[in-house]
């Protein structure tokens, strides 16, 4: 280092300088043009870009978390007045979202049973059925075919209580078939 005024070299921690006697400055001013360090620009910078974005998404999910919990509000005497045309058009919009499900999920059970029929019958049938295997596989296929007449008859569109109605048919008819697939399973072979 060398002293501002004179030019004269000085030890760090000096106060005054040997050659002049003037007072030395021991910090640097910072020129007017001169910006801050540029890495505290940065992580400000990116830490205000990261909250923004947070804040954002936490708004966004809030949203529609409390749009899904709305629910409308109805006097219950006014409800009861409506007359049924005007009741059963508000049935059939609430039927269609959950109607595509309800269908494909009972579309499924039967052909998962279908399968296992198919499964069972490669499995014991020989070359020719005996008569008890004949009578419980006519059983099996009625069964199918009232399966598949109720899930038609669900596809077609009914409303919420003859849904439900179909829906325990079903399920019963899918025990039945069950049930008659085990006993075609332990049913006399001809071998």
């Amino acid at each position: 280092m060398r002293c501002p005024h004179c030019g004269e070299p000085i030890v760090p921690g000096q106060e005054r300088c040997f050659a002049c006697g003037e007072k030395i400055r021991t910090k640097i001013l910072r020129r007017r043009g001169m910006p801050v360090d540029i890495r505290i620009i940065i992580i400000s910078a990116s830490l205000f870009v990261i909250a923004l974005v947070g804040g954002l998404g936490v708004l966004l999910s809030n949203q529609k978390k409390t749009g899904s919990k709305k629910m409308p509000v109805h006097t219950g005497f006014s409800r009861q007045l409506g007359d049924s045309s005007r009741r059963s058009k508000a049935e059939d919009t609430n039927r269609h979202g959950v109607e595509d499900e309800v269908v494909n999920q009972i579309h499924e059970q039967i052909e998962k049973v279908k399968v296992r029929y198919e499964r069972v019958k490669a499995q014991v049938l020989g070359e020719t059925p005996t008569p008890e295997q004949r009578d419980l596989m006519n059983q099996i296929q009625r069964e199918l075919g009232i399966m598949n007449s109720r899930m038609s008859e669900l596809g077609s569109g009914v409303n919420y209580r003859r849904q439900g109605e179909i829906i325990k048919e079903i399920a019963d008819t899918e025990r039945r078939i069950n049930n008659l697939i085990s006993q075609f399973a332990r049913a006399p072979k001809s071998r």
